[in-house]
Parts: structure tokens; sequence; C-alpha cells
């Protein structure tokens, strides 16, 4: 079995344990609604026999009778209730955790937007299982059965009812076609609408601190309007569609009753009829009338089952399912070309250099070179257009992620915790003693900042660290960072926030983690971080505009930043 299908089993085995459900759901649907048919059998007989003979013995066993199977009926509904509650429950847990994974990778290409829709999604298609919706065609499937009994009953009761079917599925498909275009705009807007809240929010600060919020306001007023006027095109049309279709019904039980009671007067039938055919058409209509918000749900279930289905799929052809550990500490980029997807211009271009067990390369450029793109496909988490990135022999990007990452140490630009405490972040959320983490703590300089904290190494981190100033953000990272000993450490600007106490337990960290043998990749504008590498590399427009040892590399510099760093180098020493 190739290293896809090991992904690809969840959705697989889901979708068959859902089908039994579903089946096992249907089958006890069925006799669901054959006991209905009790209900005009016993109001015929009524009529027909029990009112006409007065016979109390007839009518309080036929009652009886009857009482018992709708106890029996309520009992089996509460049984297919129970069952696709189960049902849902096992698919939410059977595709919970790979489609967890399956959005966190996918919010590396396309955002934490998308990968929160994934796990909506998710959420929804439970809710579609446990619901009503999914019930609908079984309900519809027993029709045939109840147009039967109605032709039984006589041909015209049939064809009433014949008739209210058709007419209630026409208004089902006209609510369809006239809502389709209203309710997608309105959607695509309420999703721009909520994007815009949760970047107001996110900027609180910045919005309070400059004034901004009066015009942001009126910009959220504007889209607010926008959401809510397409949101009534569409509502106005599907409510006056789901009053016809409530109209229509009554309109139908009156038509059979008007029928029953010509065939009545004429002699056709007895009066016993017209009360059974009313309930049987009754019942045969309400899915009908159902339909127009079921098939809607059951379109908007299959378009998210699909998206659920390709994200499984895209992860399970891209990265390896077979754990393989990490030996020697030796990284190898060669002829490394990325092109973002959607663009044709390339952000970096044949870029090539090693780092050997204990070396310490240093990136340098100006802003928008290409830095902070070269560091993440350094750790995997874009795959490269052209070219590749070794570890130990094995792709950074291919690599199965659980064996890989723990021996990567990766600081981004930007240092986000996660909610949880400090142990637990700096642990990587594992069940790992607390000697480690606090050798990691000790090796990052932060041992005796997180004993300031409130509760010390199980001070809860809350709003993903938001209390902790932007330096121990930093520092408690770059502790996360060194957890585990890797044997490659990617740091991208783990200096921008620190002072100088920080930046000094930075360069012991990174010197730390030298000694021991890891390869080491520094991001850095600031030059005091880099005064020990063996090597820089000067990016340019994407390109490789010089690579060599360090006094090669400033020499290309230029003066002024030849200058700053060596005072950078004075002032380390």
């Amino acid at each position: 079995m190739g290293d896809g299908g090991l992904v690809q089993d969840p959705w697989r085995t889901a979708l068959g344990d859902l089908a039994k459900g579903v089946a096992a759901a249907a089958c006890v649907g069925f006799f669901v609604n054959l006991l209905y048919l009790s209900l005009p059998l016993y109001q015929s007989q009524i009529f027909d026999r029990v009112i006409s003979s007065g016979n109390l013995d007839t009518l309080v066993a036929l009652t009886l009778i009857v009482g018992f199977l709708f106890i029996f009926q309520s009992m089996l509904d509460f049984l297919r209730s129970r069952l696709l509650l189960v049902v849902a429950a096992r698919l939410s847990t059977a595709l919970g955790r790979p489609m967890f994974e399956a959005a966190i990778e996918n919010a590396l290409k396309s955002g934490a937007a998308a990968a929160a829709t994934a796990m909506r999604d998710l959420n929804g298609l439970r809710g579609f299982v446990a619901g009503g919706a999914i019930t609908l065609p079984m309900d519809m499937a027993f029709t045939p059965v109840l147009l039967t009994v109605l032709f039984l009953l006589h041909p015209l009761y049939g064809t009433v009812g014949l008739c209210g079917a058709g007419l209630l599925t026409l208004i089902a498909l006209a609510t369809e076609i006239l809502g389709r275009r209203p309710a997608a705009n309105a959607v695509q807007k309420n999703v721009v609408l909520q994007a815009d809240t949760a970047s107001a929010i996110r900027n609180s600060e910045v919005i309070a601190a400059m004034g901004m919020l009066p015009e942001l306001s009126r910009r959220w007023r504007r889209g607010q309007a926008m959401s809510l006027d397409s949101i009534e095109a569409g509502g106005t049309t599907a409510k006056f569609l789901a009053a016809l279709a409530r109209g229509s019904r009554v309109g139908l039980q009156i038509a059979v009753i008007c029928t029953g009671a010509t065939l009545v007067i004429r002699q056709e039938v007895s009066p016993g009829t017209i009360m059974a055919a009313a309930v049987i058409i009754s019942r045969m209509l309400s899915p009908f009338e159902h339909l127009i918000d079921g098939w809607r749900q059951w379109v908007n279930a299959s378009v998210v089952a699909r998206r659920l289905r390709d994200l499984l799929h895209e992860g399970a052809r891209t990265r390896s399912a077979v754990p393989v550990p990490v030996g020697r500490a030796e990284l190898k980029v060669d002829r490394l070309s990325y092109v973002p997807p959607g663009q044709d211009a390339p952000l970096l271009r044949n870029i090539s250099f090693s780092i050997a067990p204990g070396e310490m390369v240093g990136v340098i450029g100006p802003s928008g070179a290409g830095k902070s793109t070269l560091a993440r496909l350094v750790v995997g988490l874009w795959r490269p257009t052209t070219g590749g990135i070794f570890l130990d022999g094995q792709s950074t990007f291919l690599h199965e992620r659980a064996s890989f990452g723990a021996a990567l140490g990766y600081l981004p630009q930007e240092p986000l915790l996660l909610d949880g405490t400090v142990r637990e972040n700096i642990a990587r959320f594992r069940d790992a003693p607390i000697e480690d983490v606090v050798a990691a703590a000790r090796q990052a300089g932060v041992h005796e900042m997180i004993g300031r904290l409130p509760k010390g190494y199980e001070t809860p981190l809350l709003d993903a660290g938001a209390r902790l100033s932007g330096g121990q953000r930093q520092r408690i990272a770059l502790a996360r960072a060194v957890f585990g000993m890797p044997k490659l450490l990617v740091l991208d600007e783990p200096n921008s926030s620190l002072d100088a106490d920080g930046e000094a337990a930075l360069v012991e960290a990174v010197e730390h983690a030298r000694a021991r043998g890891a390869a080491v990749l520094i991001v850095a504008q600031r030059m005091s971080i880099l005064n020990k590498a063996d090597r820089l590399l000067l990016l340019r427009d994407g390109a490789v505009a010089q690579y060599g040892n360090k006094a090669e590399v400033l020499a290309a510099l230029g003066p002024s930043r030849r200058k700053l760093a060596l005072a950078a180098e004075v002032r380390m020493s």
C-alpha cells in the first residue's frame, strides 16, 4: 500500500460505516412508515364498522391494537433517530483527527480561514447526518406504497395524491432555481463581512489608538447592509414559495375530502375512506413539502463532502506516512526555485547551499528578498517548485511530519504561542518530563523569567500568550525550538524583539546547539547574531547575490553595512 492509501483509509472507512448506518436507518424507517398506515386503517374501520354497528367491544379492541402499534412505531422512530446520532458521532470521530491534521496542512497554503472552513464543514456534515434531512429520501421512497393504497381506495384518490406530489415537487424546483443565486451572493457577502469583523478585532489596539473606529464602523455597516439586502432578496422568494407549498398542501387535503364526499354520495366508496385518504395524503405530501429545505441541505452536504474528500486526498498525495528517523544533521539545498500558487514570477531562483553538523549559515538581504520564504521551505512548510531541500538525505517537505518535527527546531518571524501552559508550549504539547522542559528553558535563557510568572511553568497562556511582551513570547518560543535537542535549527529574525540580555541568551542557545552537532540556519537583519556564522548567504530579488565566508560577503555589502557589522561584533565581544 502506498503512502496515499494510508491517508485515504479514514475517508473510505468513514464512508463505509456511514453507508451501513444509513442503510440500517432506512430499514427501520420503512417499518416506521408502514406502521403509520395503521392510523388511516383504524379511522376507516371506526367510521365503516364501529359507528354503524355500535359495537363498543370492537372499538376497544381496535383502539388497543392501534395504540400498541403506535407505541411500537414511536420506539422504532426513536431507534432511527438514535441510530443516526451514533452514525454521525462515529463519522466525526473517524474523520476528526485526519481532518484536523489536513486542515493544518491546508492552512500553510490557503490561510487560517480555509482551515477553519474545513472544521466547520466536518461539523456541518455531522449535523446533516444527525438531522432530519438525511431521512427525506427514506420517507419519499415510501411514496409508491402510499400511492398504491390511495389507488386501491379509489383511483381518484390516487390521482389527487399524484398531482399533489408533482405540484410540490415543482414548487421545490422553483425554490431552488430562483433562490440559488441570491443565496450564493448572501453567503459570499457574509463571508467578507465576517472576515472584516475578525480583522478589526485582531487589530483593536491600533484601531482604538489611532481613532479609526468611526470610519471602520461605517465601512462595516455598509458591508452589513449589502449582506442583509442579499439575504432579503433571496428570503422573500423562498418565503413566498414556502407559503405557497403549505397552502397547496391544505388545498390538496380539501380536494381529497371533496373528492371523497362526492364518491360517497355516488356510493362508490364508504365514508371511512374519506378520513383514511386525508391522513394518507397528508403523510405522503409531508416529505415533498420539506423537499424545499431538504434538497438544499442535500446539495450543501454533497459539496461539503467533496471539499473534505479533496482536502484529505490532497494531503495524501504530498506527505509520506512512513516515519523515518533523522540521523545525521546535514542540510542540503539543491537548485531550489519556488513559484507561489497562482503566480508566475518565482520568489526564489536556483538557490544551492549546504550546512554540515555543527555549522551555522546566516541569511541576509533586503526586505522582500525571499529570506522568510527560504526558511519556510527549509522546514518543509511548502513544496519547492523545482529542486529540493534534504535533511539527512530525506526531503524536508515529503518527510513524515512527526518524525521530522522531532528533529526540527523552528522559530518563525512571528513567534505565536498556543493556548495552554508554558510547560505545554515548550514541550510542544508532548507528555515530556519537566526536567527536559526546564533544560530547554535554561538553554534559551528563559528559566528565571518563567519563574517570575504567576504559576511558573504551569502558567496558562490565554489568547496565545497575548499578555506577555514580544520579547517574552520570543524567548519562550526559542525554548520550544531547542526542546528535544533538534538536529536542525531554523531561526527567522530570532532577535527582533529581544533586548541585550535576551540576545545574549539567544547567542548562547545557538552555540549550545552547534556544540552538540546541530545544523543552524538563521535569517537576520541585525548582524550581532551572525558574528559567529561560518558562512553568509546574501539574497537579493530571490537569487543568491553572494555566498561564502563572512568576510567575503560583508565585503560585497559595501562600506556602510560592513561598518555596522563590525560595530555589532565589537558590542558582542
